[in-house]
């Protein structure tokens, strides 16, 4: 998504946008016209999209590694819904030794709030499992893509991409590359749903028949209930043999359709210049089968943890190297991490990026330790690893313009100070945005519960001094004489990420933190959820507290500082009533009285992760020198790689939040399977980025 354009609040369908006419139709306000059929949607939907397209046959007849779906209109989610549970009585039945994925993008211009969310399941709820884990999931729509992840216990994966906007701008954030078919996304079956021609004109134009062009290919079906005279025209310019079928209920007509166009080509009718080629994520070679799905990840912090994590799941073996001792010993160690909530003024990438990420995070870290009980309040002190249960960023509210385009918004409220004293069980000085799915998680706990699996073996003590690629992969050198073999290597060791030959030109610096430890005192056991704001409290653990963090792009002492630890003190008090009354009664007033820890944050120039694979820097550059001539002319070539070897850094302050999200995309570009994202967010994390915009600069 270009968001110089495109970076507005997303307008909402609010509760009040939904009524039930006299047929007992959910129809909406904003476009005069229904959902679905009144009382028979699951009938509906399966006649016209899971029958116009054939899924239950195709699903038990050849069963894949995956199948995507794409959907204009996500509406209420029934189609979704309904094809999910179509798929779950597939797969389990089906006899194949790996359970594959439904992958079911959905782009959404006006999505339901969730309070709109609710009304619907109380008029109309076909299926009531599936739909209250939809609900669970469901995103306030500040951001613009989302993934919400459905794999079950039994392995049956479902991921819902959610694309907010436009249809055909939406559609454009999904990965393609001019030219070729066959590296970029490409949809099974397509749902082309949405209000009528008649009411919604906006969306039925030839873009979005460009779009679905691209990303079709030979045997692609299409359903949709409109059989309108240019549906069917733009369908037949476009590669698509359509034709008529009996509608549903009072329809007369629908239209089924299977693309028979070519594939050696991509349609460029009205297509807009892209740089996508810059961001190509294939190379010309695999490594060998000796070292297939075998990797060496470099840093055990949670950049390294989670890549691990989700390559093991995927029946990868790993090994998990770092030049520390045990995991988690960097920057990732502090005692606690805040899993960070934010609301920025205008959408950006950064802001988009962060949203998607915090989103995927909560379920992510939820089901990573059991859906345990997440209240402080419930867990006896040291027996507690995750607190999702709130924060509060005080001093600041939730954007006039956020709120005029959700009113019914949960994901974050503005309370003031009365509120927010009592949510957090202490007196404050001020309000701010309460998040009540944020909170606090225990670092190491988490890092170890990540590479807690068989297939991840951890050596630590164990710095990497060269990385060789050979015929069968990478050959890792350990200072210590180890030596590693594998197809796949993943950097992830923050600001020492650069250290090696092809890794040197990331554009990564350092910055210093500080945290400290205080006394928990009478007032400050009471805390329930984490503080934040220029600096940030959690609540108690071995009866302290931990505070900070301090920022310094200069210092590089690992020794404590007495500044930093006045200034996390100062920054202790504004938050609350009586700071300082906290801190006598605590006895830390001087600095020697105070225990703490020094982290090295590292971070980009634009401060997003640096997440994706290493291309090759001299070839990049010849290929792409056009681009500092004509940055809008669409490159001939695409960006050579280092096969295998890739990078995962940079994520600051906020990796808790960010990197589960980082390393689910990751997962896909190593393993090849389809990107869980709109494409312009991997394209907004990936090391290409800065030596595009380079290039365009003239550099």
């Amino acid at each position: 998504m270009s968001l110089a354009t495109h970076n507005q609040a997303i307008q909402c369908t609010t509760a009040d946008q939904l009524f039930i006419d006299d047929r007992g139709g959910l129809r909406s306000t904003r476009f005069d016209d229904i959902y679905f059929y009144p009382n028979k949607g699951a009938e509906e939907t399966q006649h016209v999209f899971l029958n116009g397209n054939q899924l239950a046959q195709r699903w038990s007849q050849h069963p894949q590694n995956s199948f995507v779906i794409a959907e204009t209109g996500f509406g209420t989610g029934l189609n979704f819904l309904a094809s999910w549970d179509l798929w779950l009585r597939s797969v389990a039945s089906a006899s194949v030794s790996k359970q594959p994925t439904l992958y079911y993008y959905s782009t959404e211009r006006f999505p339901l709030s969730r309070a709109a969310f609710e009304k619907v399941l109380k008029h109309y709820n076909p299926y009531p499992e599936l739909a209250a884990q939809l609900l669970a999931r469901y995103p306030d729509p500040v951001g613009g893509d989302y993934l919400l992840d459905f794999t079950n216990a039994s392995g049956h994966a479902v991921k819902l991409v959610l694309l907010f906007g436009d249809s055909t701008e939406a559609l454009s954030r999904l990965e393609h590359y001019p030219g070729s078919r066959a590296q970029s996304l490409m949809v099974d079956a397509w749902f082309l749903d949405g209000f009528a021609p008649s009411r919604n004109p906006d969306m039925w134009q030839q873009q979005l028949f460009s779009s679905i062009e691209q990303h079709s290919h030979q045997g692609s079906t299409l359903a949709t209930f409109s059989a309108a005279r240019q549906v069917r025209e733009q369908l037949a310019q476009h590669g698509f043999s359509a034709h008529k079928t009996p509608g549903y209920g009072n329809k007369r007509d629908m239209l089924v359709a299977e693309y028979t166009g070519t594939d050696t080509a991509t349609n460029t009718r009205q297509t807009p210049s892209t740089l996508s080629p810059c961001y190509f994520r294939y190379a010309d070679k695999k490594p060998s089968d000796a070292n297939a799905k075998t990797a060496v990840i470099i840093g055990a912090g949670i950049a390294g943890c989670t890549i691990a994590y989700q390559l093991a799941h995927a029946g990868w073996q790993l090994t998990i190297v770092d030049s520390n001792d045990s995991i988690a010993a960097a920057a990732s160690g502090n005692s606690r991490a805040i899993l960070y909530a934010r609301t920025a003024l205008q959408r950006s990438a950064l802001s988009d990026f962060h949203e998607a990420a915090f989103h995927y995070a909560v379920p992510f870290y939820r089901r990573l330790f059991g859906h345990k009980t997440l209240s402080t309040q419930s867990c006896p002190d040291n027996q507690s690893n995750i607190g999702l249960n709130g924060m509060i960023k005080l001093g600041e509210t939730v954007p006039d313009t956020l709120l005029q385009a959700n009113t019914d918004m949960h994901s974050r409220q503005t309370v003031n100070a009365e509120q927010a004293s009592a949510l957090a069980g202490v007196d404050l000085s001020q309000g701010g945005i309460h998040y009540p799915e944020s909170g606090w998680l225990d670092p190491v706990a988490t890092c170890e519960a990540l590479c807690n699996h068989p297939a991840i073996h951890f050596s630590g003590n164990t710095a990497i001094k060269t990385l060789q690629q050979t015929d069968n992969g990478w050959r890792i050198d350990a200072q210590n004489g180890q030596v590693l073999n594998a197809g796949t290597v993943v950097i992830a060791c923050g600001q020492h990420s650069q250290q090696f030959a092809l890794t040197q030109w990331l554009p990564l610096k350092s910055l210093r933190g500080q945290t400290s430890q205080i006394p928990a005192t009478d007032q400050t056991r009471a805390l329930k959820i984490a503080l934040c704001q220029r600096g940030y409290i959690t609540p108690m653990l071995n009866n302290s507290h931990e505070i900070g963090a301090t920022y310094s792009t200069t210092e590089k002492n690992h020794a404590l500082k007495a500044t930093d630890q006045h200034e996390n003190i100062a920054n202790l008090c504004a938050m609350l009533v009586d700071g300082g009354k906290v801190i006598a009664e605590s006895g830390t007033q001087t600095a020697s009285a105070l225990t703490g820890r020094v982290g090295f944050r590292c971070v980009a120039p634009d401060y997003l992760p640096i997440v994706g694979p290493m291309v090759a820097l001299d070839e990049f550059n010849l290929r792409f020198a056009g681009l500092s001539k004509n940055a809008r002319q669409t490159p001939d070539e695409y960006a050579c790689l280092h096969k295998g070897l890739y990078v995962s850094t940079a994520f600051g302050s906020h990796g808790f939040t960010t990197a589960p999200l980082a390393a689910e995309i990751l997962l896909a570009q190593i393993v090849g399977t389809a990107i869980p994202i709109g494409d312009k967010l991997r394209q907004s994390i990936a090391p290409a980025r800065f030596l595009v915009r380079k290039l365009i600069r003239g550099k």
